[in-house]
């Protein structure tokens, strides 16, 4: 499942979606959102009585004149979906629906305040859908999955059968090598053994394959992902994220929809139960 809005940032889902294509046979939804007010939406144009009728049949034309045109353009058969409401609560209802195995989305990005309070929409998406979510960053590097690096603290008991599924199945598509990453502060490092082996464990239990393990001292996770990402040159960046919302997201924030805003590789995220 591809969101589209059909400006470049979205069209950065489409070019990772190549490598994947490249691959394995994808059975690809490609959804734009009419963005209406869910009060004001009865199920259908004709039906809702208090919107702009004229002004939301425009913008449907103009998106299925521009999904023709998408079309022309790529070699590849998708399933084309126009839907409506909030762009959040929209594509997480279709994703519900259709139950795709991944969604790859395109952001802008966010920093700041903005981020803190409403944060990026693809953030709000990673933390309102059930689907492994991979966003690509507006500046970030595409290229093949040869390395992939996932970052945890390795010490969850049980991750989400769906998300290990597909970061596998990712590996085993690309042939890639798979890192291990855990960011610890100074006061962590005489526990470096012991931080080992719950990483070596952690592989064991989901018999993972083809893998390093990496402890990297930095003093906050998104910054230490970032300059070993700059070191290493990783082609795909897993997390997963608890999904906080309202005042819990706001004072401690989740550090995977921090790294959706900022990342410079691809970023894939799962929920953690």
């Amino acid at each position: 499942m591809v969101p589209v809005d059909f400006t470049p940032v979205s069209f950065k889902a489409l070019e990772f979606l190549s490598f994947l294509m490249e691959k394995t046979p994808i059975e690809t939804h490609l959804v734009h959102v009419v963005q209406v007010n869910a009060a004001d939406w009865a199920g259908s144009t004709e039906a809702s009585e208090t919107i702009d009728r004229a002004e939301i049949k425009e913008i449907e034309q103009k998106a299925e004149q521009q999904f023709r045109e998408l079309k022309q353009h790529v070699d590849f058969k998708f399933q084309a979906a126009i839907v409506y409401g909030g762009l959040t609560t929209a594509l997480a209802s279709y994703a519900a629906k259709h139950q795709p195995d991944l969604m790859i989305m395109g952001t802008a990005g966010a920093q700041g305040w903005q981020e803190k309070v409403s944060g990026s929409e693809a953030q709000q998406v990673v933390r309102h859908t059930e689907v492994p979510v991979i966003t690509i960053h507006q500046h970030a590097s595409i290229t093949p999955i040869h390395h992939i690096l996932w970052v945890a603290d390795f010490e969850a008991k049980k991750q989400p059968e769906r998300a290990v599924a597909t970061v596998k199945t990712l590996q085993q598509l690309f042939g890639a090598q798979l890192h291990l990453l855990r960011i610890i502060r100074k006061q962590d490092e005489p526990r470096a053994g012991e931080l080992k082996q719950h990483m070596q464990q952690f592989a064991e239990s989901l018999q993972l394959q083809h893998y390093e393990l990496h402890l990297r001292r930095d003093y906050i996770v998104p910054e230490g992902v970032r300059n070993f990402n700059r070191e290493t040159e990783m082609d795909l960046v897993v997390i997963g994220t608890h999904a906080r919302k309202g005042f819990s997201q706001l004072f401690y924030g989740s550090i995977a929809e921090t790294l959706v805003n900022r990342c410079i590789r691809p970023l894939l995220t799962y929920h953690l139960k």
